[in-house]
């Protein structure tokens, strides 16, 4: 008897000091959310922003005790130039992928203003009643297409681009 209540208070002692251990990782971890504004600016803060689309959740774990800043890291660099050329990096994505998306927008525009023909994209049947479209206005068409496609895959990599950078 006295047996099985050794192992359980020593169960019971492991899981406190387990407890004990893992407690302060989880009280002291902050949460960043990054938000953007429809005219583009971004924002960091850890609460909500109102006006703003919530584009990121960051979690920030606490530095463990008897850990110095001026530590060297696996890398070559410290954690606050690592965060800030990280920062920099999603910036310019973002940059990427708002001009990418400019780019189709503008494509889609074009796409739209060119399916009315052009002068001299026409030709007048034989018979006089009506006309016909012209191989031009089709090569035409075929490039407001391809000039569309490739904007689509400029924003597609840009996105491609920047989820690698997130991970």
């Amino acid at each position: 008897m006295q047996h099985a209540n050794m192992r359980f208070l020593t169960a019971i002692k492991g899981l406190v000091a387990l407890t004990a251990a893992l407690a302060p990782l989880a009280c002291n971890a902050d949460t960043v959310y990054k938000y953007q504004y429809p005219d583009g600016k971004v924002v960091y803060s850890d609460s909500p922003v109102r006006g703003a689309r919530l584009i990121g959740r960051y979690l920030l774990l606490p530095q463990p005790a008897g850990e110095s800043k001026a530590k060297a890291v696996p890398g070559g660099a410290d954690p606050e130039e690592r965060a800030r050329r990280r920062s920099q990096a999603l910036d310019a994505s973002d940059a990427a992928i708002k001009a990418a998306e400019l780019a189709l927008k503008s494509a889609q525009e074009r796409q739209k203003a060119g399916v009315e023909s052009l002068p001299g994209e026409r030709i007048g049947n034989a018979s006089g009643r009506g006309s016909r479209l012209r191989p031009e206005y089709f090569v035409r068409q075929r490039q407001l297409i391809d000039d569309l496609e490739q904007a689509q895959g400029r924003l597609d990599e840009a996105w491609r681009a920047h989820n690698e950078l997130r991970d």
